[in-house]
């Protein structure tokens, strides 16, 4: 039986990944070309291949935009994008941004399978994967193309909490893992430390394994780009529960310290960053991927580190900012903050 799926999906693969016509692909695979159909019909049927059908005006608007963002901004290799819905810019339309952020997710689940999965690879996956709903949510939206026994997942930070949290960047790489039937390894430390106990926890043989593969193996980063603030349904402005403030060893103040005087616009597993450089509050050290060492990754051309965010006028500056700092190469959002990202430049 597990023979018979492997030529199925071989002849999807062939077909519809490589382009082969079905005479080329029953010529491939040794039988005959009604046998090479009814392989393709059963791929369909099986869930190997998704087809949809898309409005060709709009797909190609989409399309025209997303090389329109990757040359007003060289230092993204790659934008995918998806519609938008207009109520999603009034403050509190929650239920409209859910459905930017699952279409979101969809299209950047796709892309990840994509990525992990493409024969073309030189090397094997190692994916670092950040915490929070929209990770989460684009982990969930994964049907894998195949098993990979070879994938290795690792978190982009350590515990938060000490008890179980369904957003934890832990939990995320062992289930995206888990997914593939593939290799994870957590950071089995706190996220947020003193200055003082830096050191101390980076040097644990337990923790300094997994910091080390975090900073010198990955070849694939799935991160959302997040924002100080949350803008209500009566218009206020709310301080977002982020992951500084979840830890229990930053207080508020100091995040809206860093917001007045130093002009945070973005968050990325505890790593603010304004439009010129990345700050932190005095006196606390995060364990896990460093911002430093993904501009590294961003700026490298085999590897793709991956931002997932849109639907929310309140993330504008935190995109924009992550691209233009080059904490990202790869860009999944929605029309509407696409579209604003053209018009108000680079």
């Amino acid at each position: 039986m597990a023979d018979r799926h492997n030529v199925i999906f071989e002849a999807a693969r062939l077909h519809f990944e490589e382009g082969l016509k079905q005479d080329d692909v029953a010529r491939r695979l040794r039988v005959s070309r009604p046998t090479a159909a009814r392989y393709l019909a059963m791929a369909r049927e099986m869930g190997y291949v998704h087809i949809r059908v898309l409005d060709p005006k709009g797909h190609a608007y989409l399309h025209d935009l997303e090389i329109a963002l990757t040359e007003k901004y060289p230092r993204l290799r790659e934008v995918i994008l998806t519609s938008s819905r207009p109520e999603s810019l009034t403050p509190g339309h929650l239920a409209a941004r859910r459905a930017v952020a699952d279409e979101m997710a969809e299209r950047a689940a796709g892309r990840v399978d994509y990525l992990l999965t493409s024969r073309r690879r030189n090397e094997p996956p190692v994916v670092a994967v950040a915490r929070g709903e929209m990770i989460d949510n684009v982990i969930r939206h994964i049907r894998p193309s195949r098993p990979l026994p070879e994938l290795e997942v690792l978190p982009m930070l350590g515990y938060l909490r000490s008890r179980e949290y369904p957003y934890d960047a832990n939990r995320l790489a062992q289930e995206l893992a888990r997914i593939y039937s593939g290799n994870y390894e957590w950071i089995p430390a706190p996220a947020v430390v003193t200055a003082e106990e830096a050191p101390v926890v980076r040097n644990m043989p337990l923790v300094a394994a997994p910091l080390g593969k975090l900073s010198r193996d990955v070849n694939v980063v799935l991160t959302s780009l997040s924002c100080p603030h949350i803008t209500n349904a009566a218009g206020e402005t709310v301080l977002r529960e982020q992951t500084l403030l979840q830890s229990g060893r930053v207080e508020a103040d100091a995040i809206r310290d860093l917001v007045l005087r130093e002009g945070a616009v973005g968050e990325i597993c505890g790593w603010y960053y304004n439009d010129e450089k990345i700050i932190m509050p005095p006196g606390v050290e995060l364990l896990g991927l460093s911002p430093a060492r993904q501009q590294e990754m961003a700026a490298d051309p085999d590897r793709h580190v991956i931002g997932v965010a849109g639907g929310d006028p309140d993330r504008f500056g935190a995109v924009r900012a992550a691209i233009r700092l080059g904490l990202i190469n790869v860009l999944v959002t929605d029309y509407l903050t696409a579209h604003r990202l053209l018009e108000q430049g680079g």
